[in-house]
């Protein structure tokens, strides 16, 4: 009884590394400062999180975790609800099609196409926000937070790696003995 309980208390573990990892690095992103230029970067974990866990681990990350952490940027934000939801659904089913004709073995393959899922899906983002309130929105803010955030790409991705060796790995490797 305490072995299966344990197994249980370990996978779940294992499914929740990569959630915890994205939203404790958007509370950091997210805390106010005085500049309205850091705003823009708000979103940077979320985006490259959903990218980089599907990348490395498909198998612990899925869409579920991506309709988790899309009803926690919703209600964080709280501006239009589903808009996150929506756009983070669109980058993993965008991401997960990339992945099927490519093979990343490079960081910088990795990174050129993190920054196509990005575009397309900042482009999809900013469609559903022109329809919804029924004109055109500038351009530039978004264009903004996607040099932004594909230049931020590198350094949140070490920090997901960091926490997958040193979290995940380490569980696997226990377990099979």
């Amino acid at each position: 009884m305490k072995t299966s309980f344990k197994k249980i208390l370990s996978a779940l573990g294992i499914f929740i590394v990569p959630i915890i990892s994205i939203l404790i690095l958007e509370l950091i992103f997210y805390l106010p400062r005085t500049s309205s230029f850091f705003n823009f970067m708000r979103f940077a974990p979320f985006y490259t999180g959903i990218y980089f866990w599907l990348s490395l681990r498909k198998d612990i990350f899925n869409i579920f975790s991506v309709f988790i952490l899309g009803i926690f940027a919703d209600v964080l934000t709280s501006k239009i609800i589903g808009i996150n939801l929506l756009t983070f659904l669109f980058l993993y089913f965008i991401s997960l099609k990339m992945f099927l004709y490519f093979n990343i073995l490079h960081f910088t393959y990795s990174w050129i196409l993190f920054t196509i899922a990005l575009i397309t899906s900042l482009a999809f983002k900013y469609a559903i926000i022109s329809i919804f309130y029924q004109t055109l929105i500038s351009f530039l803010p978004i264009l903004f937070e996607f040099i932004l955030i594909s230049s931020l790409y590198p350094i949140l991705a070490r920090f997901y790696l960091y926490t997958e060796i040193k979290f995940i790995h380490l569980e696997e490797r226990y377990e099979n003995q």
